[in-house]
């Protein structure tokens, strides 16, 4: 009986091992994700995106290059960028990791300064052994820091 507890006490450990372990390769993604936006590296960010990207908005395909294009209109105007989060959460769903998380992005253009906040839903996948963002948040820089609010 004794030996039957050890094993699935070891079980236990091993699985909660592994769900941290691939939380912790998700988090660095999500660090990644961070420094390219405020660094302006679109090389950075592009490397964390699956090249097999493809999803559909309103009717309208959005691939790769459309997800390089937003990058870009989302940093390009800022002198300065700083992101921080708050109530992250990471669910593992069948093939994909769906990360939520509420951002708050500092920005300043000359001396305008603007601070807002974004509901983000992120998802990943490991392709080829390495996490990749498969759906990437729809986030909107330059109307939140036009309009204000959060989205």
């Amino acid at each position: 009986m004794r030996l039957l507890s050890s094993i699935f006490i070891l079980f236990a450990l091993l699985i909660t091992s592994c769900g941290n372990q691939q939380h912790e390769e998700i988090e660095a993604v999500l660090s990644k994700r961070e420094h390219a936006f405020e660094t302006q590296d679109v090389d950075l960010y592009m490397s964390l995106i699956s090249p097999d990207y493809n999803q559909e908005k309103n009717n309208k395909a959005i691939g790769v290059e459309e997800i390089k294009k937003n990058f870009l209109s989302n940093v390009t105007l800022f002198d300065n960028l700083e992101m921080s989060y708050a109530n992250r959460s990471i669910y593992d769903k069948a093939q994909k990791t769906e990360v939520v998380q509420i951002t708050i992005v500092d920005v300043a253009v000359n001396e305008t300064k603007s601070k807002f906040k974004i509901n983000e839903r992120i998802q990943l996948s490991k392709i080829d052994g390495k996490w990749l963002i498969v759906k990437e948040s729809d986030a909107d820089f330059l109307e939140r820091f036009v309009f204000g609010g959060s989205n």
